[in-house]
């Protein structure tokens, strides 16, 4: 079950392990942890659902996703497949990437990265 704070990060300890949860960074959590995380921290915790990113998720749109290894990133999404990953331009590696639709932590109203979009970026278009 995916889960993320409302508010503050906090860390949450049970025996054998340990996960810092943070608005805006959702974690999966096993179905017994995330029920008794959702008893003992009602109002600080929230679960995602990833469904509705999924039915917003088109080609076109902006999206914010995380990924294991780095920071948070955005960029415009230029395909979506079916096996649940999609395609978008990277900033970091400056390349098509696809990754998993399940990284995506939230759809955009409109881009926040100030060097254009994926396509104008893909065709070297942009400004600098």
């Amino acid at each position: 079950m995916l889960l993320e704070a409302m508010g503050k990060p906090f860390c949450y300890r049970w025996p054998g392990g340990e996960i810092v949860l943070i608005p805006g960074h959702p974690r999966d959590l096993p179905e017994d942890r995330a029920c008794r995380l959702l008893e003992k921290m009602a109002g600080k915790v929230r679960v995602v659902e990833p469904a509705s990113v999924v039915e917003r998720l088109q080609a076109g749109v902006w999206v914010e996703w995380l990924s294991p290894a780095l920071p948070k990133q955005q960029g415009e999404v230029l395909a979506v497949y079916q096996d649940s990953t999609f395609e978008v331009f990277h900033p970091l590696a400056a390349t098509l990437c696809r990754l998993p639709i399940g990284w995506v932590i939230r759809v955009l109203r409109s881009p926040i990265n100030p060097q254009g979009s994926a396509r104008q970026m893909e065709e070297g278009h942009h400004e600098r």
